[in-house]
């Protein structure tokens, strides 16, 4: 994730659910380096978790999706594009891919609201994830939902792909039309 530029080393997190429990990267760890990083906390706990004090700030969104969801892996990253496009979409709302490949793969985005780690964005995550396979929290980031690693893998990188290329199309429609208003001008 880090090497592709779909998260930051300190930002993001991982998780991939074995049973009643899920493996999870810790809060603060590097993501390309999680050795050691990464903590087995339950999926329903009957009580606090004492090793959710050190799992990722996101865990609950985590348990939620995959309450919710038949995810075996997530993934969530804060890649550029996918933030910058997020802010131009309101809740509720759908990127659109512009390119053939994200509308036949992605067909449309969701953006979904939530601070992070809270119980908005844990509701909000996994109620459009059991519908979509990837979704872009509104200024934060995206998550992406598998059968596994490599699959919630490919759904992140597809977002940003998507996002990227929508990015770059409404900049190029926007110059585009400007050079038709002077022309006429």
């Amino acid at each position: 994730m880090v090497e592709a530029g779909l998260a930051h080393s300190h930002f993001g997190n991982v998780s991939k659910r074995v049973g009643d429990e899920m493996l999870i990267s810790t809060t603060g760890s590097m993501l390309d380096e999680l050795e050691g990083q990464i903590v087995t906390v339950p999926i329903d706990p009957t009580s606090p978790d004492e090793l959710d004090v050190i799992a990722s700030s996101e865990v609950n969104v985590h348990r939620a999706i995959y309450k919710e969801t038949s995810a075996l892996a997530i993934l969530h990253g804060h890649s550029k594009y996918a933030v910058a496009v997020s802010m131009l979409y309101e809740p509720g709302e759908q990127i659109v891919p512009e390119d053939s490949e994200s509308i036949y793969f992605l067909h449309e985005i969701p953006v979904v609201s939530g601070g992070i780690g809270s119980e908005e964005l844990a509701k909000n995550a996994a109620r459009t994830l059991r519908d979509h396979k990837g979704i872009v929290v509104r200024g934060h980031g995206t998550f992406a939902r598998g059968a596994t690693v490599d699959e919630a893998f490919v759904i992140l990188s597809s977002l940003e792909h998507a996002c990227m290329v929508k990015y770059l199309a409404d900049i190029a429609k926007h110059v585009k039309i400007n050079k038709e208003v002077k022309q006429k001008r």
